[in-house]
């Protein structure tokens, strides 16, 4: 496999985690799971040529390098342990976790100290080279080991049936990618354990593969937001030919001043269920204006021309609106409405978007254009 993979993964992560940054920063719930996010791409970029190189300037040995690399990788795997398990409820592991983070750390420390003088803090490919015994890497490893599968078992687990979809295909990317990790772990047992040059270039890939699956987990959410601010975009356009005819014939309807400046600076969804209401308060409004024999026209018309029951109501209520503000034009005085003009019965906000998004086409079609001007003919 390239090894550019691991570049794009570790790059992908952290442009990940800067789109989180602000929802991450404002929501508490979200602040463990971030952090976590942080944490690792922090630790996968340690190991980058690049940072590596800058680290050459600034510490003057290779040695203090890898050292201080080492035991900030065991900092950060302990602290995306305790992020996860936060996240998921589970608060009384913390002493156990970071207790265990310091012993290892303090472990290695003194299996350095006491090696015998070693240039770097690498797995030599020969036994010959001198460097730190193979006690301070099954430590590492092991500890490394031991947190990612947990992790990645608790993501999993979280990711349940009953969990909402998004979150849950979010926990389950995001679970795979550490337990890639414990993958790469594995590879470098056995890497530690044989010396074969075999394992050596799986090393890079599969991290890269880890951090593409932990962004993609992290990244549902971001895309989420993205669909859904889409959708009320398109729903707020959607509906602005019908607004702006019926709000324009019943004015007192708006909820605010139409000053722009402070539209652009009112959240889209506030705007979208802003005009959804200024409809229905002009459909209340308007349907005064509906006589009897313009309704049992409109009711006819949309017979005639055949169409699908799912559209037919708003075809109707397209054909009476536009029969309403006929009248209300030509000056005709609003008479109390006997019958039930109110229209669908909806379940929730988006129910009642989509059914007005129905009307507002409707509004716009050939069959409407085909009602309006039999009602000119008959003025």
């Amino acid at each position: 496999m390239p090894a550019w993979i691991e570049t794009v993964g570790i790059a992908t992560l952290w442009a990940v985690t800067l789109a989180r940054a602000p929802q991450a920063i404002r929501t508490r719930q979200q602040r463990p799971l971030w952090f976590a996010i942080v944490m690792t791409a922090l630790a996968m970029s340690m190991h980058l040529d690049p940072v590596t190189a800058t680290l050459a300037h600034l510490v003057p040995s290779a040695h203090w390098i890898d050292l201080t690399t080492h035991l900030f990788s065991i900092i950060d795997a302990a602290a995306v342990l305790w992020f996860v398990l936060h996240a998921a409820g589970r608060h009384r592991p913390t002493t156990l976790v970071f207790g265990a983070a310091l012993a290892v750390m303090a472990t290695m420390l003194i299996l350095d100290i006491s090696a015998p003088p070693h240039a770097r803090n690498q797995i030599a490919p020969s036994l010959a080279i001198r460097s730190v015994p193979n006690a301070y890497w099954w430590i590492f490893f092991a500890f490394h080991l031991v947190a990612d599968t947990t992790c990645g078992l608790v993501c999993w687990s979280q990711g349940r049936r009953e969990t909402p979809r998004l979150l849950r295909y979010g926990l389950r990317l995001f679970g795979t990618g550490i337990l890639l990790a414990s993958l790469l772990w594995v590879l470098k047992l056995g890497y530690l354990h044989t010396r074969s040059p075999f394992f050596v270039p799986l090393f890079s890939p599969v991290t890269g593969i880890e951090a593409l699956f932990m962004a993609a987990g992290a990244a549902l959410p971001v895309l989420a937001q993205i669909h859904t601010r889409w959708q009320h975009q398109k729903a707020y356009r959607g509906l602005d030919v019908l607004w702006r005819d019926l709000t324009v014939a019943t004015p007192d309807v708006i909820l605010g001043p139409s000053n722009r400046l402070r539209a652009a600076a009112t959240p889209l969804q506030l705007r979208l269920y802003r005009r959804v209401i200024e409809i229905r308060d002009a459909m209340i409004a308007l349907r005064n204006y509906v006589t009897p024999a313009a309704l049992d026209l409109a009711r006819r018309h949309v017979t005639d021309h055949s169409l699908p029951e799912p559209v037919a109501e708003a075809h109707v209520t397209a054909c009476w609106l536009t029969a309403a503000l006929h009248a209300l034009h030509s000056g005709h005085p609003p008479q109390p409405q006997s019958v039930n003009l109110a229209g669908h019965g909806a379940l929730d906000l988006t129910d009642e978007i989509n059914y007005l998004l129905r009307v507002a086409a409707a509004y716009q079609s050939p069959t409407n254009h085909a009602y309006r001007t039999s009602l000119l003919g008959t003025a």
